[in-house]
């Protein structure tokens, strides 16, 4: 995987490391420096001695973008240190923001506690930062250039910078960033890279050259947890990790910087096969150059540019910790399929006013969106104020009832979202079976029944049995399951036939069952009580024999029995409470026929005679 992450960095170019960066808040200063008579003087300043506006600018939240301010962006990324503790001046730490030696870097607040003592800042500018950064010179043009900029700052930045207006106007908080002009953007980037190479590994202790090559231990993929019990491995042969190259260690830095920087998606492929790795180009220009935020809309472009199915990558998830991004999941997606495999029409068992209808899943990506999100309450999948998604497979949960994100369905989430995520990004579909889904979908339709207040989670409840009987026979492990959607609208159908016939009688456990939910229903929509909801159902849904189940049923009419009016001859709530408590089913277990109750009780009623609230909530 070392390999994969480097040739990925190799083949970006240079400006996809600074692109989409914001810029830090402060001063930007190129100065021109020469040499008269051993005195070190500025060239690009006017008459008054005053510093060209051509050569500094001040940079807030408010700025306009211009040609300067993206070279200083470029200067930034190609300048910054490694880690807060391998800075060029580890003493007070004041230079703490850039590691170059054409570049000094330094926010005002961190300066100005030494203000009034140069000889100070003089020594930590001469003896650690500019000392440290003459070991990353390449050539005797930087030799030259690095003698006029050292010689300038460490004998005049304490003088420069009190004449410079825009330094005293700057707040504590902003940088002060200090370039020399003469150095192009190369040369930034062969020093840096020397700077990198050099502190790119964890420990020095830990480095050795093996056939000429230094190894070491990449700071990237180790952290180093001897002292922090739980962290450490405690069945390892060794407290090391493997050893890699200077060159690979660096790439991994960069690679990791670019996710840190929001500048690769998370999740983010990573193409191996020699013949699709302007793949690895186009999906980061894809997410940098056109702003396309979400993961799904750059494998849609992917696919569309090259017409053929995505194959042979890394998927890498990462995760952002206190050492900045790291990886939480990794694996190797043979083919992906980005289709779905089976088409889908969707029905609108459950009246919620054609909406369901118009959800179109053509993608394994809707079907994240439309289907697995709406089990959590959408909490698996939320849209961020800039347009884009926020994934929450590998996130820490919390329950926040206020937003239908109770305790089940954050165990609910924990348990089988690793599942929804294999099945939708890995094309791994026997990760999900239909048992599954059919625990994911009760369970959070049972806590929505539990939650509703006055039939405030009806939509809801209502839109989840759409997509329970819809995708009932869709998964994994499908082999004996019927299309529920059709059969749902048949034992409707049937019903309806058997309340107005008298020869006619149920025959069957699904009719059975459908039939108690019409009844369920029916009785408890009698209730005055100013505090009605769908939680009243839930003592019907705890049975599991028959007999009882059948017992609460007549339990409940009879405490709701004098609101329902005895007419001369029997109509259709007689018929179908007579045939529900003569008939008996062959399965033993009721809770194995929930399902079929719940599409009962929440189906269109059954009975001519009255209209139902039901169908008004």
């Amino acid at each position: 995987m070392i390999k994969e992450i480097a040739q990925f960095v190799d083949i970006l170019p240079e400006h996809a490391f600074s692109k989409n960066i914001q810029l830090k808040e402060g001063v930007y200063i190129f100065l021109d420096i020469g040499e008269d008579n051993g005195k070190y003087t500025l060239n690009n300043t006017d008459s008054e001695g005053n510093l060209s506006d051509d050569d500094f600018k001040i940079w807030t939240s408010k700025s306009e973008n211009s040609s300067f301010f993206e070279k200083c962006l470029f200067i930034q990324t190609n300048t910054l240190p490694v880690s807060p503790q391998k800075i060029f001046n580890p003493d007070k730490k004041i230079f703490n923001a850039s590691c170059s030696p054409f570049a000094l870097a330094f926010t005002k607040k961190n300066y100005k506690k030494y203000k009034n003592n140069p000889e100070l800042l003089k020594g930590q500018l001469r003896d650690q930062y500019f000392k440290s950064a003459e070991k990353y010179l390449i050539n005797e043009y930087h030799k030259s250039w690095f003698k006029l900029f050292k010689g300038f700052l460490v004998e005049n930045l304490h003088s420069f910078l009190s004449n410079l207006q825009a330094y005293e106007d700057a707040k504590d908080k902003l940088t002060i960033n200090i370039y020399f002009k003469k150095a192009e953007k190369s040369d930034f980037v062969i020093t840096h890279d020397a700077y990198l190479r050099d502190k790119i590994f964890n420990k020095a202790q830990y480095n050795k050259i093996v056939d000429g090559k230094l190894l070491g231990i990449s700071d990237s993929l180790s952290g180093f947890n001897n002292k922090k019990r739980f962290l450490k491995h405690q069945t390892g042969l060794s407290d090391l990790n493997f050893r890699i190259s200077d060159s690979e260690a660096e790439k991994l830095w960069k690679f990791f910087k670019l996710q840190h920087n929001d500048q690769l998606p998370n999740p983010t492929p990573i193409f191996v096969d020699g013949n699709e790795m302007d793949y690895n180009k186009d999906l980061v220009s894809f997410y940098q150059d056109d702003r396309i935020l979400t993961y799904s809309e750059i494998i849609k472009e992917l696919i569309k540019k090259y017409q053929k199915q995505l194959q042979n990558y890394y998927l890498i998830f990462f995760q952002r910790g206190l050492k900045g991004s790291r990886i939480i999941d990794l694996d190797f997606v043979p083919v992906f399929h980005y289709r779905i495999d089976k088409n889908l029409d969707l029905v609108e068992v459950f009246k919620i006013g054609n909406k369901f209808n118009s959800i179109i899943l053509n993608n394994v990506f809707d079907l994240q969106y439309h289907i697995f999100n709406k089990i959590f309450n959408n909490q698996l999948i939320k849209e961020t104020k800039d347009g884009g998604i926020w994934l929450r497979f590998f996130d820490e949960l919390e329950a926040k009832p206020q937003y239908r994100f109770t305790d089940d369905i954050v165990n609910l989430m924990y348990k089988y979202r690793k599942a929804i995520y294999d099945y939708v990004y890995k094309s791994k579909h026997q990760s999900i079976t239909c048992l599954m889904f059919d625990e994911m979908m009760f369970t959070s339709i049972k806590d929505d029944i539990h939650h509703d207040e006055e039939f405030n989670r009806n939509y809801s409840i209502k839109e989840k049995l759409n997509i329970w009987f819809n995708l009932y026979d869709y998964f994994s492990g499908n082999k004996n399951r019927i299309n529920m959607a059709n059969k749902t609208l048949e034992i409707s159908e049937k019903l309806r036939f058997v309340i107005k016939n008298d020869e006619e009688h149920i025959e069957s456990d699904d009719e059975f069952a459908f039939a108690a939910g019409q009844l369920i229903w029916k009785i408890l929509i009698q209730s005055k009580s100013s505090n009605r909801s769908h939680a009243l159902l839930e003592p019907f849904l705890q049975k599991a024999e028959s007999n009882e189940f059948k017992k609460a049923i007549a339990r409940t009419f009879n405490t709701y029995k004098h609101e329902f009016v005895m007419y001369p001859q029997k109509y259709g709530f007689d018929k179908l409470m007579s045939e529900v408590m003569g008939y008996e089913p062959e399965e033993p277990n009721m809770k194995n026929l929930i399902y079929m109750i719940l599409a009962g009780y929440f189906s269109e009623s059954l009975f001519s005679k009255e209209k139902d609230n039901n169908q008004e909530q």
